[in-house]
């Protein structure tokens, strides 16, 4: 085999390599951790894992590695689930397709012929994932007493996207509003294509379940878990009731939203958080409520708004809940708008999304 090998522990931990994979990078041995030899962050090597990590067939990625010169080396590979590696725990088989800068020249032409036709896979899977995801993603809803404004951008990395998405509907038969946000874990085509069932599924089981957050949450969390049994996704799903001035709320391991009051404080709503969905492991999911007056607005977003490198998450959190209450009777188009300028200063590399309804 030609082609540089490796088979790395989600963990990091290097199993094995093929030898030309130590001519590509002698620090890639066994025994080494693939974080210590990347130039990328370790939020995106993890990242980059966790996803191959999931993937019964091979899925195209890319991993920066420093060469024996010292250089940071961008290597386009694929990699996939290595489910007959008796590890201990999940490891991952990577064939890369480096652009090689010296040796043969026909070896160097068909190297660099594999890396372009590699990139213009992950290029031309970026455009339909990121097409699809848009697609699904709404700029407000009809017939509904909410004023509502949504943004998304995906991260400016490389030729990935991920999975966040979001949700505003009118409960059928009632003048409630569901509105949900959430996140798969992962970047890619895979990745926005469970994010399209889960919206699906989500309005289906509000029809069914009478809108009630715990049993949607519930629902969702049973369909990952049975169709979707290599997925894992964050969500939180609100429901807004009008007529008692109530806001029913679910969250799966998603980051808590904020409730903007008219008064201009601010309240972080975790009373409830429960396992993401597909992780949950027969676990129940919990309702919790906060009433709401007119004026409030509810303040949804995805982890990328609020998370840095080397920051806790509270945090993040505690920056969002000051610039919230620093906002003086703004509209809901007002706060996302200011919401997602103030998060583009992020260094954590991720898709960005925010919901904001007015209550």
């Amino acid at each position: 085999m030609n082609e540089p090998m490796l088979l790395v522990a989600l963990s990091g931990e290097i199993l094995g390599r093929n030898a030309a994979m130590r001519r590509l990078c002698p620090g890639a041995d066994t025994g080494a951790n693939l974080y210590g030899i990347s130039s990328d962050s370790p939020e995106l090597v993890g990242d980059t894992l966790r996803r191959w990590a999931r993937a019964g067939e091979p899925r195209a990625g890319v991993l920066a590695l420093v060469d024996p010169e010292g250089r940071p080396r961008r290597c386009p590979g694929l990699g996939n689930r290595a489910a007959w590696a008796d590890t201990g725990e999940p490891a991952v088989q990577i064939r890369l397709v480096p652009a090689l800068d010296r040796g043969d020249g026909s070896a160097e032409a068909a190297a660099e012929e594999r890396e372009r036709r590699l990139r213009a896979r992950l290029e031309r899977e970026h455009e339909i994932a990121l097409g699809l995801q848009r697609s699904l993603l709404p700029c407000g809803v009809d017939d509904a007493p909410l004023e509502v404004a949504a943004e998304y951008v995906p991260t400016a990395f490389g030729a990935e996207v991920g999975g966040d998405w979001y949700d505003v509907f009118p409960v059928a038969g009632t003048d409630r509003v569901g509105l949900v946000i959430g996140d798969v874990a992962g970047h890619g085509l895979p990745e926005a294509t469970v994010m399209s069932q889960l919206r699906s599924v989500l309005r289906a089981a509000a029809l069914e379940e009478g809108a009630r957050p715990d049993r949607v949450a519930a629902r969702l969390d049973a369909y990952v878990d049975t169709y979707l049994p290599e997925s894992m996704a964050t969500m939180c799903y609100a429901v807004y009731d009008p007529g008692t001035e109530e806001l029913a709320y679910a969250n799966a391991g998603h980051v808590p939203p904020m409730l903007l009051r008219g008064d201009g404080t601010c309240e972080r709503l975790e009373a409830v958080v429960d396992p993401p969905l597909g992780c949950s492991m027969g676990g129940v999911h919990r309702t919790a409520r906060v009433a709401v007056h007119p004026g409030d607005m509810l303040v949804c977003y995805t982890d990328g708004v609020v998370e840095q490198r080397r920051e806790s998450l509270d945090t993040g959190l505690n920056r969002l809940s000051a610039l919230l209450t620093g906002f003086r009777g703004p509209t809901p188009k007002d706060v996302c708008a200011g919401v997602m300028a103030w998060s583009e200063r992020t260094d954590h590399a991720d898709d960005r999304a925010v919901l904001v309804a007015g209550l």
